[in-house]
């Protein structure tokens, strides 16, 4: 029998042939991820399409931002009127990533075009010999009625909090909900025993997103669980005030770390622009799985890919303290809304 199979091996091996597919090369196409907000200039930011096989190098990030575009944006007031502004890119030593704004903002503050509730803003861009266009509105912000702190009974830590909240929906128009956080403060033990350092988030990271069809009218309790460094569902914990024990040389010490601060962006946002970032979150929270449902992003850009978004955004700062409520909004600045 090991005969015959060892036979049968050989053949299967001799009747292997290598097949190689000549797959065509992805057209290029401008990315586009813009937004504006109530009360902040318009930022976009452009990057080129890569094929799915495309080789990745050291050239690849240099060559994938869009530097060489012209970026328009406007909008018409009640009495027709046209506000409109040319954006261009962030000087040093802002310019580490090529984003197009309203440069208004730095060189002649109050000059610059800031969204407006209710308008909406059209987008024009010119490169490689297209005009790629795109248009969207800010919603009417929705906030929240409160959050506050309380610890996770499940966790494995007894530091380890969730961030919850009460949210009344409004029944008289259709709600688009997306909501992005970050920790402005998550300390961590430096090595060698030097002290502590604050590893913060640098970006507001997306946490959900989705329309208000079966919450419509409707006061609630929900939470806001910290996503996932990795990808899948978001559901991590927030750390409060915590002694954390270590060895050092031999010799068992502790050291004090402050409780988490974290960013909650709450906001409103019309129907294309939440058909892309609902299809983010599919993508996301997949986690990789091979056996998901396989789907294209939807995409509000004319003759590109990405999105153009208005934000109807409320904010809410929230130091990790248990039984800590909040019910104010929080005034950010410019750099608080990436």
């Amino acid at each position: 029998m090991k005969k015959y199979l060892f036979i049968l091996t050989l053949l299967f091996i001799s009747c292997q042939e290598e097949i190689t597919f000549d797959l065509p090369s992805a057209n290029e196409k401008i990315v586009v991820e813009g937004s504006i907000e109530q009360g902040f200039p318009p930022y976009v930011l452009l990057t080129r399409n890569e094929g799915y096989f495309e080789p990745v190098d050291t050239n690849t990030y240099n060559n994938l931002f869009v530097k060489d575009a012209i970026v328009k944006v406007w909008t018409y007031n009640e009495d027709g009127t046209k506000d409109s502004v040319m954006l261009e890119q962030l000087p040093a030593p802002f310019d580490s990533i090529s984003i197009y704004t309203d440069i208004n903002v730095i060189t002649n503050p109050g000059l610059e075009m800031r969204g407006e509730i209710g308008k909406t803003y059209n987008l024009e861009i010119q490169w490689n010999n297209q005009i790629i266009t795109s248009s969207t509105t800010i919603p009417e912000p929705t906030p929240l009625d409160c959050l506050w702190v309380e610890k996770n009974p499940s966790a494995d830590e007894i530091f380890e909090c969730d961030i919850r909240a009460i949210y009344s929906d409004p029944a008289d128009i259709e709600n688009n909900v997306l909501v992005r956080s970050k920790r402005t403060e998550h300390w961590k033990k430096k090595k060698n025993n030097n002290g502590i350092k604050n590893d913060n988030d640098p970006f507001l990271i997306l946490v959900d997103a989705g329309p208000d069809v079966l919450i419509n009218g409707e006061s609630f309790e929900t939470f806001f669980p910290k996503p996932r460094e990795q990808g899948g569902f978001p559901s991590g914990n927030y750390n409060t005030d915590r002694y954390e024990t270590f060895n050092e040389n031999g010799i068992e010490d502790s050291v004090f770390l402050p409780h988490d601060v974290v960013l909650i962006k709450f906001c409103q946002i019309d129907k294309p622009s939440l058909m892309f970032w609902r299809g983010v979150v599919r993508q996301v929270t997949s986690g990789g799985n091979p056996f998901a449902e396989p789907a294209n992003l939807s995409s509000n850009i004319n003759g590109g890919l990405g999105t153009w978004t208005g934000y109807g955004a409320a904010y809410y700062k929230v130091p990790i303290i248990e039984d800590t409520t909040i019910l104010e909004q929080y005034d950010v600045e410019i750099t608080d809304i990436f």
